[in-house]
């Protein structure tokens, strides 16, 4: 009988996105497992091929023999995109291309690109479709560091022989979310007793990440296209933050309340219509429902 085990490759291997895909696809395929391991040092890809490597070294050095690529790989972190602009958008620009002529030298290798809902962060259509739009204030804003390379590897990827899905992820969470993340920051801020909470009046639509994971890999047999992954429910953050709150013992927080950053989007639901065609069987998990599961 035939092995239905497909050869694949994760970048960003040890992100929140990337080693959930590792857990849902070692058991059944022949994953192999790249990230430089800057920021997760403490954390290795199991029952994986695992190679801790600059992502661009190692395509130099590989022949690209993989039947699908998820590539997750990117800096990632809003106080990076304010902090180290020009890093960002230099680095993501580079990974990106690098990518895109790997996944070219074989055509019969299927792309999986990460891209952001930071590409619709000035749309005015709630909730979002996939094909909207894009709105970009004031040009030279840092914020954007992240969000342009993104517009251009979609760009290019409509534009290119590749065979690609792309993903467009809102605002994915988990319990190994790392700092420059909501979750993440939230509970540093409540433990140190630092109660300023930044654009408590935006909103985000929390999606978990296994229940996104868990779709992304579903779907990826689809191509040219992009789908929204993430979940309608719109919580503001001054909301999640309660919740988080509350998940730690914490229940009368009066928290000092910042405008927020520059270019933050002040209102973010995915329309997410088309996963559920997709996979009607697509039912995200409730933010209070995960992080009181998740807590201990």
């Amino acid at each position: 009988m035939a092995s239905n085990r497909k050869k694949i490759l994760i970048t960003g291997a040890c992100g929140l996105i990337g080693r959930e895909l590792c857990d849902q696809l070692s058991p059944y395929n022949d994953v192999t497992a790249v990230d430089n391991n800057q920021r997760f040092s403490d954390y290795m890809p199991k029952n994986c091929s695992y190679v801790r490597s600059n992502l661009i070294e190692y395509l130099d050095q590989s022949s690209n023999k993989f039947d699908i690529i998820y590539h997750m790989a990117a800096t990632n972190g809003t106080t990076y995109f304010y902090s180290q602009a020009n890093d960002v958008l230099r680095n993501n620009v580079t990974l990106d291309l690098s990518m895109f002529r790997f996944a070219e030298s074989n055509p019969a290798c299927k792309l999986i690109y990460a891209s952001s809902s930071e590409v619709v962060a000035g749309t005015t259509v709630f909730p979002t479709p996939e094909i909207t739009d894009i709105n970009v204030s004031n040009i030279h804003n840092p914020r954007w560091s992240y969000m342009l390379p993104k517009v251009i590897a979609e760009n290019y990827l409509f534009n290119s022989n590749i065979d690609f899905l792309v993903i467009r992820f809102f605002n994915v969470y988990s319990e190994h979310s790392g700092t420059g993340h909501f979750v993440k920051d939230i509970i540093d801020k409540i433990q140190k007793e630092n109660f300023e909470l930044v654009g408590a009046d935006e909103t985000r639509s929390f999606c978990y990440v296994r229940d996104a994971v868990d779709a992304v890999i579903k779907i990826s047999n689809c191509s040219k296209q992009v789908v929204n992954v993430g979940s309608d429910e719109e919580l503001t953050i001054l909301e999640a933050a309660n919740i988080i709150a509350q998940s730690l013992g914490k229940t009368h927080i009066k928290w000092i309340t910042i405008p927020g950053l520059l270019g933050s989007a002040k209102k973010r639901k995915p329309d997410i219509t088309k996963l559920k065609k997709l996979l009607p069987t697509f039912s995200p998990s409730a933010f209070r429902e995960i992080i009181n599961s998740v807590k201990d």
